[in-house]
């Protein structure tokens, strides 16, 4: 059986965790830019991390299941609804054979993770159904959603699938769910914090004072490859461009005229713009959620500061993943 797309949305495409470490091949990482978001979406139904799950860019899709179906979405703060019931984020629900599920508007943050039981059926190229929309592989038919598409579902169950099936059959949802406060943790503050990086060095001392000091914001010009920034104009200070220098998820790049440009996950793996520096991983998720007139600050960390952080950030992670793993054990005790 199948999901059916009745509308696809702005821009909707399935992710995992994505083709990593092929980057100096040339092929680009793809993957889902809210990691956090994703496996949140796959833990609440009893997947494995690594499933896909359907990543949803500001105006979601509009999704008709054909049997039960057991679904979370996490991400922004957004809410849904089928006929029967209202669906909120973070939180378990069974849909029946025929739901449609819509959702409504979007509070805050730009993208939504729709994980399914057993997973979606789709194309896997170099260990990933990662879609890659640039190559034209991965995920389903190695392009974003359109109207009418119809995705098979995998229906790859496990033992824990089965049980929540007999359990939500009557009430359809469950009693607890991932609480908002306990994300903030991640992704209220407007801080980011910036590694220096080689390219630091082609900036003068008072250009760096004024990117820290200054706040920017996302402009429309954002998308999977990369967001360019507004605000104060900050330029190396050669007017040549640099040799070319790899570059990451989360690298800073500097447009000739002084924008900054945070890339995301279709980056290309070679860049020529000057670079200020990278973004720290454990903020690649909350940089995600920044929809268009979102303010930024950035803050440089040393090195030794960042993996300080990661470790506390991977510490929450454990807590929040511990918690959603007892209240499921708890639910299947009932």
């Amino acid at each position: 059986m199948a999901i059916i797309i009745e509308d696809s949305g702005l821009f909707s495409s399935f992710q995992d965790f994505g083709r990593q470490g092929y980057e100096h091949m040339g092929v680009i990482r793809s993957g889902a830019l809210d990691v956090l978001a994703h496996e949140i979406a796959n833990r609440l139904v009893g997947n494995d991390r690594n499933e896909s799950t359907l990543e949803m860019t500001h105006k979601m899709a509009k999704i008709r299941f054909t049997e039960p179906t057991l679904i979370a979405f996490s991400g922004a703060q957004v809410l849904a609804h089928t006929d029967e019931m209202q669906v909120q984020v973070n939180k378990l629900y069974l849909m029946n054979k025929g739901d449609v599920l819509s959702f409504d508007h979007l509070y805050r943050g730009a993208r939504v993770y729709l994980a399914i039981a057993g997973g979606f059926e789709l194309d896997e190229w170099l260990n990933s159904t990662s879609t890659d929309m640039i190559s034209g592989i991965g995920g389903f038919q190695g392009r974003r959603l359109r109207d009418g598409d119809t995705v098979n579902m995998k229906r790859d169950y496990n033992e824990r699938h089965h049980q929540l099936f007999k359990k939500l059959e009557e009430r359809k949802t469950v009693s607890w769910g991932v609480d908002g406060y306990a994300l903030s943790f991640n992704y209220l503050s407007d801080v980011v914090h910036v590694i220096p990086n080689k390219g630091t060095e082609d900036f003068e001392e008072a250009i760096l004072k004024r990117f820290t000091q200054s706040e920017y914001q996302i402009s429309s010009k954002a998308n999977r490859m990369g967001m360019i920034l507004e605000g104060p104009s900050i330029k190396a200070f050669y007017k040549d461009m640099p040799p070319h220098r790899s570059v990451k998820r989360g690298t800073i790049q500097v447009k000739k005229e002084g924008a900054p440009i945070v890339l995301l996950n279709d980056h290309y793996t070679l860049g020529s713009y000057p670079q200020i520096g990278t973004i720290a991983s454990y903020h690649l998720s909350k940089i995600s959620q920044k929809s268009q007139g979102s303010k930024i600050k950035f803050q440089f960390i040393d090195v030794l500061q960042a993996e300080q952080n990661l470790v506390k950030y991977h510490q929450w992670r454990k807590q929040l993943f511990q918690g959603i793993e007892f209240r499921m054990q708890s639910e299947l005790l009932k």
